[in-house]
């Protein structure tokens, strides 16, 4: 899973053209967290995926981490690109939650990308947009 979610969000940062720095520092942080090994992650930056991936397969509370790390990942550069909130929109469809989930995250996230929000609240709040 950690390295599917590496992809995703590197598909998702590159949807502008542009992966600046703030959204690599938030992809090498989480493979830290998920103890990807560093040499799959440079590759994976090198190659990025140029497809979506699939998530059909996650489950309940994998489902919620990725559309939260999603979200956290369109904030990262502090502007949000239509073409990352479309295909954010789309991925969110391939977790099983309805498109609206995006504005509504985004809205209750704010504008800082270092938040200490409450997941459990975020969760709740996504839950009312499971498709």
């Amino acid at each position: 899973m950690s390295q599917k979610l590496i992809r995703t969000l590197l598909h998702l940062a590159q949807a502008d053209g542009n992966v600046s720095g703030s959204e690599l520092a938030l992809v090498y942080k989480i493979a830290i967290e998920k103890s990807l090994p560093m040499f799959e992650v440079e590759q994976l930056i090198r190659n990025p995926p140029s497809e979506q991936e699939e998530l059909h397969e996650l489950g309940k509370d994998e489902r919620f981490e990725y559309i939260y790390t999603l979200v956290l990942m369109m904030k990262m550069d502090a502007k949000l690109d239509p073409r990352e909130e479309e295909l954010c929109r789309s991925y969110a469809e391939s977790l099983g939650y309805k498109q609206d989930v995006i504005p509504e995250l985004l809205d209750l996230i704010g504008s800082d990308p270092n938040l200490s929000e409450d997941k459990q609240a975020l969760k709740k709040a996504a839950q009312q947009f499971i498709g």
